[in-house]
């Protein structure tokens, strides 16, 4: 090889390792950022549910269910996990299958014992399917959880027994007057 081909591979070379060089740089370039697009398990659920809630308005009940199924499996653990529970329980129940709708009520009521519309659904969705008789003796047996009061005092008023349902909801609050449902429950009892 004489001296002119030498210095074609030489340049040839450094071009090559030039180009090797800017190729790594924006590799590393790229991954600088990743930290920014780290997925938002919280946000997506909301961004899930906000479109299921349009849905749900829009009477697309399948839709919604999808959507709100979406955002619970994003973030099961959240305190609004409840939320996105109870409503795909709505979803099933205008779908016309309120006993498929039980079990999220049972889970959104599992994750936030302090709302009492889930109570209310989930007796409502007793009393569809026929079961209020069976659920209520559940609950009034079963003294290891003092919610269950309240679940019982919705079956009462839901299957026509208001009566019941005050001296039910009126115990609750006299063993437990330091709950923070307890609030609820009076304003509830004024209504009856």
């Amino acid at each position: 090889m004489n001296l002119k081909s030498k210095t074609i591979h030489l340049i040839f070379f450094i071009i090559f390792l030039l180009t090797l060089s800017a190729l790594a740089d924006s590799s590393l370039r790229g991954l600088k950022g990743y930290e920014e697009n780290v997925i938002d398990a919280a946000k997506n659920a909301r961004l899930h549910s906000n479109m299921g809630n349009i849905y749900f308005d829009e009477k697309n009940y399948t839709a919604a269910l999808k959507e709100y199924q979406i955002a619970y499996n994003l973030n099961p653990n959240d305190p609004s996990a409840s939320i996105y529970l109870y409503n795909i329980a709505r979803c099933f129940i205008n779908l016309g299958a309120p006993n498929i709708a039980i079990k999220p009520l049972k889970g959104a009521i599992n994750k936030n014992y302090t709302n009492l519309i889930y109570y209310e659904t989930l007796a409502d969705c007793f009393v569809k399917t026929n079961t209020a008789k069976k659920e209520l003796n559940k609950y009034l047996n079963d003294t290891t959880n003092p919610y269950n009061k309240i679940m019982a005092g919705f079956i009462y008023l839901k299957t026509g027994d208001k009566t019941t349902a005050r001296t039910i909801f009126d115990d609750f609050i006299n063993e437990h007057p330091k709950m923070i449902v307890v609030q609820d429950i009076k304003t509830l009892i004024k209504k009856l």
